[in-house]
């Protein structure tokens, strides 16, 4: 009889050998590694300059609950795709630096502002990853030091001491949300304790259905008109999903966050933008506790959402310290202080709170400003101005020489204390106006039954008309060319004079040319409407020479279903030179009745060489009637 302990030496030792590598296996890594460079400690750390490829196969070799640790030293910035699959936060994988001989990891790569939108991202985080960690960590240099990959669609994330220090955009959080499907959107993520300096667009920027986000104890310094080079910088921008599109920023709460020296200029008298804290009305239950806002060519604070909640929060040296545009219920500020606008240049005055809707200020200040508070008159109808309000209530209020009382007409007034501005007279008994409370007392709860929270539900879009093009471009659509076709933008060729896509020949025997965006955003995606049957419809117009043979195809951000060209409808033989109405039903484009989820554009090709211009006016998506 032979005996059994051979095999079941086999499969002791294989199990012991598969629990040995089903264990948690942290990881660390030295810019120029240590020991046997494996990994297991300081001693034997991995070697970041030993292939290009080495953070990147070091984060992928991480399961969950595991940490890849960041020895102190300078790295080289090289781009990284971050992925997560955890369940649960004991599953969550970190990225962490450690601080050693005094110094943290700093990532530096050659990206310089003059470079603009070239260059790359240090961490990527990937579509869809959940329970995951970025901390201790320095980005310089860098296009972008952490964004979400579009879709985004990422969750249960947090980000810890990371500073950047020259860059476009430092935060970049991407929802990938659809107006029937807010939840699948980026959310339930942490921002603490990050500093940004210089940037040429944005620090902190979320956008197409994030929610649920605290960013807690960060700054943005744009570095003012020394790093000015792109339009429209601004610290912290909440931008929601494209006008229409069902989809939105939410639940977004900053705290003891400060923003400074965003500048924009123009020539002549136009208007100077560049904003602190941006939100547009894609976005609604913002909150900022605390936070302050700091020398900016435009707002303090810029924001159009419905209901925005400020407690605590100052802002100073702005051109409008205080800028909201929403009526209902519009802006509560409570216990805030505005001091002493500035306008650096570009028209408008420089003012301390504006409002185009409708405003709350409580127990508040408002100081050292020649225009304390004032309701938009530019471009406004009777209509339109009577049902903008201030309500000023338990404030301090500083008015100019002469001035006793704020206006009657679009004011609520209970209650305030009223002085001369430069002066230092105080009221007597219960003080109105800001005060300084300790951080560790809960004002978000005191004062939240004040502004309510809103609560939306997912719903469909109406199937209706969906402009894509009409004398201008949405946002983030762009046209191409190649080989011997180019589509330009032409003044007076469209209808009644105005601006016409224009495919223009520029020599050789065909080619094609487009018309598309590359931003989920801006893509219209069918997912978010009710059940139709959909049309690209456009209106063309050739000259009175005959064109090669013509085909169109439609463009989708996902390339599924593959679409076909199809012939380009309509009498291209020269015989119509007016406006031609064109209308190609988009199950045409596929074969098999595939179903389409998403539309970005279309291109057409000739199919050899044309001698005149095709022009497309009124491009639009419609449900067939």
């Amino acid at each position: 009889m032979k005996s059994s302990f051979p095999r079941l030496c086999i499969l002791g030792c294989a199990v012991l050998f598969f629990s040995f590598f089903l264990q948690a296996e942290d990881l660390y890594m030295l810019p120029q590694g240590a020991g046997d460079q494996s990994g297991s400690d300081w001693e034997n750390a991995l070697s970041y300059e030993s292939t290009p490829e080495s953070l990147q196969q070091a984060w992928d070799r991480l399961s969950g609950g595991e940490t890849l640790f960041l020895g102190g030293g300078d790295y080289e910035a090289r781009g990284v795709k971050l992925s997560a699959d955890g369940t649960k936060e004991s599953e969550i994988k970190t990225l962490k630096g450690v601080t050693r001989d005094g110094k943290r990891p700093v990532f530096t790569g050659k990206w310089q502002k003059e470079d603009k939108g070239s260059g790359f991202a240090m961490f990527s985080i990937t579509s869809g990853s959940t329970w995951w960690a970025i901390e201790n960590i320095e980005v310089r240099n860098c296009r972008e030091a952490v964004v979400t990959a579009s879709p985004g669609r990422v969750s249960n994330g947090r980000i810890v001491n990371v500073d950047v220090t020259g860059t476009r955009d430092a935060f970049v959080f991407l929802g990938g949300a659809y107006a029937s499907q807010p939840e699948i959107g980026t959310h339930n993520i942490e921002i603490r304790d990050c500093d940004v300096l210089h940037y040429t667009k944005r620090g902190f920027r979320f956008r197409d259905g994030c929610y649920d986000i605290d960013v807690i104890n960060c700054t943005a310094d744009a570095g003012g008109k020394e790093w000015y080079i792109e339009p429209f910088p601004m610290s912290f921008n909440v931008i929601g999903g494209s006008k229409g599109s069902g989809v939105f920023d939410h639940d977004i709460t900053f705290i003891d966050c400060v923003a400074r020296n965003n500048y924009h200029e123009k020539e002549g008298n136009s208007y100077w933008n560049a904003d602190g804290f941006c939100a547009e009305g894609t976005a609604y239950n913002l909150t900022y506790i605390r936070c302050e806002s700091y020398g900016n060519t435009d707002g303090g604070w810029d924001d159009k959402s419905p209901n925005p909640l400020l407690i605590s929060c100052i802002a100073k040296d702005n051109k409008k310290n205080y800028r909201f545009w929403s009526h209902e219920p519009g802006a509560l500020l409570w216990n805030c202080v505005s001091e002493a606008p500035v306008k650096r240049g570009g028209n408008s005055n420089s003012v301390g709170l504006w409002t185009g809707g409708k405003v709350r200020v409580i127990h508040s200040s408002f100081l050292t400003s020649k225009v304390p508070m004032e309701v938009n008159t530019y471009k406004v109808t009777p209509e339109k101005k009577a049902i903008m309000n201030i309500t000023v209530k338990d404030s301090i209020v500083e008015l100019p020489e002469g001035v006793m009382a704020l206006p009657e007409a679009n004011f609520t007034v209970e209650n305030n204390f009223i002085r001369a501005m430069g002066s230092d007279v105080k009221p007597e008994g219960d003080v109105p106006g800001y005060t300084e409370f300790p951080k560790d007392r809960d004002l978000l709860a005191e004062i939240r039954p004040m502004q309510p929270l809103f609560e939306t539900k997912a719903q469909f879009l109406d199937a209706k008309t969906i402009w894509l093009f009409r004398d201008k471009s949405p946002s983030g659509w762009y046209t191409s060319g190649w080989k011997g076709l180019n589509m330009t933008k032409k003044a007076g060729k469209g209808i009644e004079g105005g601006v016409a896509l224009t495919v223009m020949p520029k020599g050789g025997n065909g080619g094609g040319a487009s018309y598309r965006t590359k931003r989920q955003s801006a893509s219209v995606q069918f997912v978010n409407y009710s059940k139709a049957d959909w049309e690209l419809r456009m209106d063309i117009r050739t000259e009175d020479q005959g064109y090669p043979k013509m085909e169109i195809n439609m463009i989708t951000m996902s390339g599924k279903p593959k679409s076909e060209e199809i012939a380009l409808p309509g009498k291209l033989d020269g015989s119509e030179t007016g406006w031609q109405e064109i209308a190609i039903p988009l199950k045409d484009f596929v074969s098999g009745g595939a179903e389409i989820n998403d539309f970005a554009g279309f291109y057409i090709r000739a199919n050899g060489s044309m001698s005149t211009p095709l022009y497309i006016e009124n491009v639009r998506l419609e449900p067939s009637k």
